[in-house]
Parts: C-alpha cells; sequence; structure tokens
C-alpha cells in the first residue's frame, strides 16, 4: 500500500493543536505520512507557519476562508498572500471560495477574497483549494469566468455539492477531494459522485477536526482517519485498496508538487 497524504487539516485549531505529537504519531501508524494545514485568516498564518516548520511531515497552504472575510482585514491582500506563498513549506492558496450557509450579508466580499486568490495561485502556478457551501451556481460562474482569463489548478475540497459543479471542475481539469462525510448514510449523491471521478482526479482528506467518517463519526477528527474514508472510497468505487491508495498517493504529490521539491 503506498501512504497516504492528508491533503486538508486544521492543525492550528484547538483540538488537534494541543496534541500535535500524538495526532502526526496516530497519523503515522495509519500510514498517513504527510499533512497539509490549511490556512482559514491570515492573522493566524504565523502559527501555521510555525506548526510546518516544527513538523516535516507538514506543509501548509495560505489564504482566506469565505465565513472569515469579516474578521480578516487582508481578505484581498493580493500582495501579502502572494510573498506567504513564497515560503518552501507553502503548496497551495486557500481554503477559499463561496459560502452562502451562514447568509448573504458579506457575498461581494468573499467573491471578491475568492477572485483575488483565483489570481494569486494563476500567477504563483499553485494549487486552489476551492470551499464552496450552497453557493454552486455564482461557483460555476466565476470558476468558468476566472478559468478563461488564464488557467490555473484547483481542488473542490470537502465534496459536499452538487453534481453540476463536479463536472464543472473536471471539465476545468480540478481535482475533487472527499472526506468523511462520504461514509455517511445520507450522502447518497456525494457517493454518486466520488463514484464518476475518474482515479487520476480524487483525493482524500479530513478536513481535521471536523467531519469523522464512520464509525468515528462526532468524535474530534484526526488525519489518521484518510485510511477509513480512503477504504470506503474503494470499496464503493469497487477498487483494489492498495491501488486506489496508489493513485490517492501519485494524484495528492502531483497537485502539490510543490511538495517535491
Amino acid at each position: 500500500m503506498s501512504y497516504l497524504i492528508d491533503t486538508h487539516a486544521h492543525l492550528d485549531f484547538p483540538e488537534l493543536y494541543s496534541k500535535l505529537d500524538l495526532i502526526i504519531e496516530n497519523a503515522k501508524n495509519q500510514n498517513v505520512l504527510k499533512i497539509i494545514t490549511i490556512s482559514t485568516n491570515l492573522n493566524k498564518i504565523r502559527k501555521i507557519i510555525q506548526i510546518s516548520n516544527d513538523y516535516d511531515v507538514v506543509y501548509f497552504t495560505v489564504g482566506v476562508h469565505p465565513n472569515e472575510v469579516l474578521k480578516d482585514k487582508d481578505y484581498e491582500n493580493y500582495s501579502l498572500i502572494s510573498d506567504i506563498s513564497n515560503n518552501l513549506k507553502c503548496v497551495g492558496i486557500g481554503e477559499c471560495g463561496l459560502d452562502y450557509h451562514f447568509g448573504n450579508e458579506d457575498k461581494e466580499k468573499q467573491k471578491l477574497s475568492f477572485i483575488t486568490q483565483i489570481k494569486v495561485a494563476r500567477d504563483k502556478k499553485l494549487p486552489l483549494i476551492i470551499h464552496s457551501r450552497d453557493a454552486d451556481e455564482d461557483m460555476i460562474d466565476i470558476l468558468q469566468d476566472e478559468y478563461k482569463k488564464g488557467a490555473f489548478k484547483a481542488i473542490l475540497h470537502c465534496f459536499s455539492s452538487g453534481k453540476d459543479l463536479a463536472l464543472c471542475g473536471l471539465d476545468l481539469g480540478f481535482y475533487i477531494s472527499f472526506s468523511g462525510i462520504v461514509t455517511f448514510k445520507s450522502a447518497k449523491l456525494i457517493q454518486e459522485i466520488a463514484c464518476i471521478v475518474p482515479k487520476d482526479r480524487i483525493l482524500v482528506e479530513t478536513d481535521a477536526p471536523y467531519l469523522a467518517p464512520t464509525p468515528f463519526r462526532g468524535s474530534v477528527n484526526e488525519p489518521k482517519n484518510c485510511f477509513h474514508t480512503a477504504k470506503f472510497l474503494s470499496e464503493i468505487r469497487n477498487s483494489d485498496f492498495n491501488d486506489f491508495t496508489n493513485h490517492l498517493c501519485m494524484n495528492s504529490l502531483r497537485i502539490f508538487d510543490k511538495m517535491l521539491k
């Protein structure tokens, strides 16, 4: 079996940060040998960078989550995001995108922040980590419009949207990443989408400390649980587990190619 990479976790969040040595040891014991810790707010980026400095197996991204645009004065600061992305262990931009679940009062700021981060990803040739919730129509419009201005690499992270967005992402050459959500009994549509993603475009993640897969649902999620999500995906896709994990590893290193430098 190839090793696994947790392509999306939040090691700076308090549920994990207080026990990072144990979290990383647990991950290694389940053959999860690399972890990407994801930025949500630039006010916290120093902590994220420090974690990546402290642990060889940890890499990071830089960006602003759509729900954080009202809390982060640098939500559309191209120069700051671009400068931080030069760090040797910074392997992506985001997570960024659109989230209308909690209301629409910051819609325009979300769009400005998202487009700014697309521009950084395009210019720096780093993958964009996309968060989309209850915003499929606007998300598709922005992705198609921005891609016409110049290609960029991207991941639809923690995929829980509709089939139209999945197909849009695949048409643009993006990767689609699945979290523990795909293991939930209620996630039939997500499972159907997971079965049509080509084997060279699929990724696995935890979004830890959230969204622990079945049978750990409701507990604090950890990068180690990538193993269980990968196992579930291999089963519903009727794939050999070793072959599937090999593709997951290759895909992760292909899209996050800065990890190889």
